[in-house]
């Protein structure tokens, strides 16, 4: 423009290259509006098939995958880590191509024009990208403590929404304020960090044009005073010089980005890496639709390498029979019912049904087959019905007769919008009682050949619990029934009970017939014998010949156990409540008539350990009858619980009429000491 029409003054020229450059930026236009739909097409379809991928391979996991990985680690993976991939496939890798597209068609350009001058820019470019390359180890590790603190931080949330009434019951929310404001701090650094590592890989591109801009203009103006390069040559090398610097500068500064993403793809990686450790085998074989016979055959397992929860365990359940797994917190009942779910695979031995091993069957036949129902109920936050039906297929009226079995269509029909009811946060917004008699009501809708029961009457009212062992006992003909429970008095009509003690079966029979041979079945009955309970749960009694049988009470007459007896008085407790709390004063002493409770104990670091379950007849505080020892532990309900206590001063009072009650209690208790 400058050499053939500008300075000779030629019209015809400038009306060329005039239409030339017109032509051209119309072309790049439409080719930019193309371009731009098809990388947008492209990158989105990307996008849209790693996101099925993951969570399609998150619904293949194990459940210990799901032990391993919170809520607040897969969540930022979908979100934070998902969208730092989305910007790069969307607009960085794009941009990235066009922009070094850009600097490779430049460079051939300034070759043409002045090949020493663009060796000297070449040579200077480098400058461009050292600086941010000695800047990456540090962005990537800021990078990563970020993420790793978004975890946490969604992960506190999680926590926080879900225990909310813990929380609140237990006036917790200084100590989840604390936390909280500490985490966000936390973001605060390393997103500061983040900020001023990445800013400073932004800048130093831009420092590095400036350079050689410099070097440019000196070397060009030297090359034009000794008469190597034409004026029009120099204003064509520098025009598009800063075209293509400027592309090259856009590259360098898209690196943070780059690293941010790669960061990000790693991490979701890392799950796509995670092989389910019960995956199906290449050619499942399909369940027949019969009921089963079940067996285990010399079954060992353990959640980790270092400890076994099941040792060599054998049973058979005949097809159509009712069958109980029962023994102390910590056994491996409930782990042999998870085993028979295939929720896990056995280090050793077999789980089968019908000779099939289970591990050769189709994930689909066997769910369809058989249905675990547990003590840890989840809704989803959709209706009641929808909750009931899913994908069962059942009617309207088979929904209702599942529901008046289970007990809660009453419930449910007094309720403002019956079965249109919402339901929020995962059930909370409802009972443990009618969370528990939905999962029931749901499991029945699926019409399973093998109904597997854990603890499901844990949280039942004493009235709802005997409707449901009617419902058992009506169903066990039809079905074959599997159930786990503390309770002893819930199984006691089973065809067979199975007593696991430290991994392993030690006595199997009917009730009657291990009450006689099994001396742990027979003292697991008689601590939850004796006590009498009211069908709405709210008053208990005790028996004087249970309380008997409690070792410090050994010695006492009769008469004086029926005055102790007296002195109970019934408590109630809800689910995550503390019966006491450690250093608190001990005042009085504790029967648990029903319920289970965890002792935790408080750790060095301002933690908690849990170092003990306790259940149904078990007792806690006894050395508060004497003494004002200060509580060495804290006793909290795991779920909807009833006590008899007996207070220090009411038990003092009766001392103080009868003495030998004392010295036959300090006797008992100074053994227990020694």
């Amino acid at each position: 423009m400058v050499d053939e029409a500008f300075i000779p003054k030629n019209l015809h020229h400038f009306a060329i290259i005039l239409t030339i450059l017109l032509g051209t930026g119309f072309l790049n236009i439409c080719a930019s509006i193309g371009g731009e739909y098809a990388l947008g097409n492209l990158g989105g379809q990307i996008i849209k098939k790693l996101r099925i991928e993951l969570f399609t391979h998150l619904q293949r996991q194990s459940l210990p995958f799901y032990q391993t990985y919170r809520v607040g680690d897969l969540v930022t993976r979908f979100s934070a880590d998902m969208g730092s991939v989305e910007r790069v496939v969307r607009i960085a890798f794009p941009f990235f191509l066009k922009e070094a597209l850009s600097v490779l068609l430049g460079l051939i350009l300034l070759f043409s024009i002045e090949w020493k001058l663009t060796l000297a820019m070449l040579a200077g470019s480098t400058l461009m990208f050292i600086g941010p390359r000695l800047l990456q180890g540090r962005a990537e590790a800021a990078n990563i403590l970020y993420k790793e603190t978004q975890e946490r931080f969604t992960n506190t949330i999680d926590e926080m929404v879900k225990g909310h009434k813990t929380i609140k019951s237990l006036h917790l929310q200084a100590r989840f304020q604390e936390r909280a404001r500490k985490q966000v701090h936390e973001l605060f650094s390393f997103g500061l960090k983040l900020q001023l590592t990445n800013s400073m890989m932004e800048r130093l591109p831009l420092i590095s044009l400036l350079i050689l801009n410099g070097i440019m203009i000196g070397f060009g103006g030297y090359l034009i005073f000794h008469d190597m390069m034409t004026i029009g040559d120099f204003m064509a090398f520098f025009t598009l010089f800063l075209s293509v610097g400027q592309s090259g500068s856009n590259l360098a500064y898209i690196i943070p980005n780059l690293i941010d993403s790669s960061i990000s793809f790693r991490r979701i990686q890392e799950i796509m890496d995670h092989q389910p450790s019960v995956s199906e085998v290449p050619h499942p074989l399909e369940l027949p639709s019969s009921l089963p016979l079940i067996r285990m055959d010399d079954v060992t397992f353990g959640y980790s390498e270092e400890s076994d929860q099941l040792r060599h365990v054998s049973l058979q359940i005949a097809a159509g029979s009712y069958v109980a797994f029962i023994g102390t917190s910590g056994s491996g009942k409930s782990t042999a019912l998870q085993l028979l779910s295939r929720f896990y695979d056995p280090k050793q031995g077999s789980v089968s049904m019908d000779d099939y091993d289970i591990r050769t069957l189709s994930e689909a036949s066997l769910r369809r087959q058989s249905t675990l129902v547990t003590q840890d109920t989840f809704l989803f936050n959709t209706t009641i019905r929808d909750n009931l039906l899913l994908d069962s297929g059942a009617s309207e009226d088979e929904m209702i007769e599942a529901a008046k079995q289970a007990n809660i269509h009453d419930v449910i029909a007094s309720w403002p919008d019956g079965y249109d009811t919402q339901v929020h946060h995962e059930g909370g917004s409802l009972s443990g009682g009618e969370r528990q008699r939905l999962s029931i009501a749901r499991a029945l809708l699926r019409k399973p050949n093998i109904l597997l029961l854990d603890e499901v009457t844990s949280a039942l009212d004493p009235a709802t619990e005997a409707d449901i062992n009617q419902l058992v006992d009506r169903l066990r003909s039809e079905k074959t029934i599997v159930s786990v429970t503390h309770r002893l008095s819930s199984v006691k009509n089973a065809d067979c009970i199975y007593v696991f003690h430290d991994g392993r079966i030690v006595d199997s029979g009917t009730h009657h017939e291990l009450l006689h041979k099994s001396n742990l079945y027979r003292s697991l009955w008689d601590k939850q014998f004796g006590f009498n309970l009211s069908l709405d749960g709210l008053y208990a009694t005790v028996d004087m010949d249970r309380l008997a049988k409690l070792p410090f009470f050994e010695g006492i007459a009769p008469p004086l156990l029926k005055n102790i007896a007296m002195l109970c008085t019934t408590e109630t407790c809800k689910e995550g409540e503390n019966v006491v709390s450690e250093g608190d004063e001990g005042n009085k002493f504790y029967i648990i008539v029903r319920g289970k409770f965890e002792i935790i104990k408080r750790t060095p670091d301002g933690g908690e350990r849990r170092v003990a379950v306790l259940q149904d007849g078990d007792h806690f505080g006894e050395i508060a009858l004497l003494h004002n020892v200060p509580r060495n532990a804290t006793v909290r309900a795991i779920g909807p619980s009833v006590l008899l206590s007996v207070r220090q001063e009411a038990f003092h009072r009766l001392m103080a009429e009868h003495p030998q009650i004392l010295q036959s209690l300090e006797q008992t208790l100074q053994k227990r000491i020694g």
